[in-house]
């Protein structure tokens, strides 16, 4: 998809999708709301100069401007293909309303926007996300996850969201101490 094509978003999106999956197992919200909305949130990304994107996400953001401006235009371009796919007029402002405030409005408006928002930060956590974040910021893998394990419940909104995060998180954990265990 063209407007995944910047900030690894196909990965992050792949595995965003995956995690909307799982946590819709266990949370009644509305698959049909929350698949798409997982799928199209970051697509605002790609009218967000390159140079800029490191600057607008992350463990230290100091353009809020552009974090901002991935949003709102993302729930522009979201919009135009949810209705050149025919899909349901009525589902679409519910997915461009979790889309425009997915970062930026830490609270949820339902729970839709919940597990979307919940599915979207266990990337930071994932296998892949925590190795791609970690090379982009530059992070001390150790430092970065027991940080992210305090944060646990502060970011995440529903009770799966946050098991899930801590199970993912402890694997992370276990990944680091292994590879920092000299071999006998």
């Amino acid at each position: 998809m063209p407007f995944l094509s910047t900030r690894f978003n196909e990965i992050h999106t792949f595995i965003v999708y995956q995690y909307a999956l799982l946590l819709l197992q266990e949370e009644p919200a509305l698959p049909e709301v929350v698949i798409p909305a997982s799928i199209l949130h970051d697509v605002g990304w790609s009218v967000v100069p390159e140079e800029e994107q490191l600057k607008a996400f992350g463990p230290v953001i100091t353009n809020h401007k552009m974090r901002r401006k991935h949003e709102v235009e993302g729930a522009v371009i979201a919009r135009k293909i949810l209705n050149e796919l025919a899909y349901d007029p009525g589902l679409i402002p519910r997915m461009a309303e979790i889309i425009e405030d997915h970062d930026t409005y830490p609270d949820a408006k339902s729970l839709d926007d919940a597990v979307t928002k919940d599915a979207d930060k266990l990337f930071r956590v994932s296998h892949a996300g925590f190795r791609i974040d970690n090379e982009r910021f530059g992070a001390d893998p150790l430092a970065r996850i027991e940080n992210l394990i305090r944060e646990i419940d502060n970011w995440f909104l529903t009770k799966t969201g946050k098991e899930m995060a801590r199970h993912e998180a402890h694997m992370r954990k276990k990944e680091i101490r292994e590879i920092q265990v000299p071999a006998l």
